[in-house]
């Protein structure tokens, strides 16, 4: 009995041994890839028309870099009822990531109850689809704050939003939130990574807008209220006060979320079918989407420290 566990330690070492010497790297192949591109527009009421026109890349690539995926040299025009809105490459600094945003901009204010039309011209390519500023604002009826709630990814602290939904039709949604934010802050899901060095200094605070990656939709909640629990996307030890939305966004931009929130589950639940994005608006050679949201009005809370 006594050599029992000598035995066991040495066919655990054998085992060890044998994986070790069984390890190795292996190239793997590059297959034919076909590349699209990725179009997302959103219409919102009251702001001028904003479209991010971007190409795909093979995964195994590594590149991430905004400035190596744009689109720049696209054709770009909106139209709706007597107007024609010709958008032009555009960017903006984000002091989080220390790289700039590139998208197309228009100049006309979007208006609300209207039909939209964008016609993409790139290359031998076009790409065209439609949009209508129908979608309704939501009024949030509270608040509140839990420091813990479990889900597929563990445990977190949560926002909690409460609205009621507008009866009579489908409506998808999508949680916002805006916040102060300096150096001290960290990312939840990036591994604790120090997002705003070295772009802010010492003191320095800027506004952030976080939207919710999941969306949702009022199935089987037709006009009732509709609770949100939302995991903030940065750390906080003190206090904070947030401005809270819900964003009506309609079915173009609902089905695109939805896929790549399934795809997120996919890779994270190995009994989850893997998720390809299908085709939408705009056929077999683009991915995205082209539609319309609007806002509600923003509720002020004080979120807690995150312990």
């Amino acid at each position: 009995m006594a050599f029992k566990p000598v035995i066991a330690d040495l066919l655990l070492i054998l085992t060890a041994m044998t994986c070790f010497r069984c390890q190795q790297e292996v190239a793997l192949p590059h297959l034919p890839y076909e590349e699209r591109v990725v179009i997302q527009g959103i219409m919102e009421p009251d702001s001028v028309p904003i479209v991010y026109f971007n190409r795909t890349v093979p995964y195994l690539s590594g590149i991430t870099d905004p400035a190596l995926l744009v689109i720049r040299d696209a054709s770009m025009v909106i139209t709706s009822p007597g107007e024609s809105d010709q958008l032009f490459p555009d960017s903006v600094f984000l002091p989080l990531d220390c790289k700039y945003s590139y998208f197309y901009k228009g100049n006309i204010p979007v208006k609300v109850n209207t039909s939209y039309t964008l016609l993409i011209a790139s290359g031998p390519y076009t790409y065209s689809a439609t949009t209508a500023t129908s979608p309704r604002p939501v009024n949030i009826d509270k608040v509140s704050y839990t420091p813990a709630f479990k889900d597929l990814y563990g445990e977190h602290e949560g926002v909690i939003t409460y609205f009621t939904d507008i009866p009579g039709e489908e409506h998808y949604y999508r949680f916002e939130m805006t916040r102060l934010v300096d150096r001290s802050s960290r990312d939840v899901t990036g591994n604790s990574r120090d997002l705003l060095v070295p772009c802010m200094e010492e003191g320095e605070s800027m506004l952030f807008t976080e939207v919710g990656r999941s969306v949702y939709h009022d199935r089987e909640q037709e006009g009732k209220q509709i609770k949100l629990i939302i995991e903030p996307a940065l750390t906080h030890t003190t206090p904070v006060t947030i401005y809270v939305r819900i964003q009506t966004i309609d079915k173009a931009i609902y089905d695109f979320y939805d896929q790549l929130d399934n795809q997120k589950l996919s890779q994270y639940n190995p009994f989850v079918e893997p998720i390809f994005i299908r085709e939408g608006q705009f056929g077999k050679r683009a991915v995205g989407y082209f539609g319309s949201m609007v806002r509600s009005d923003s509720v002020k809370f004080e979120m807690p420290p995150d312990d």
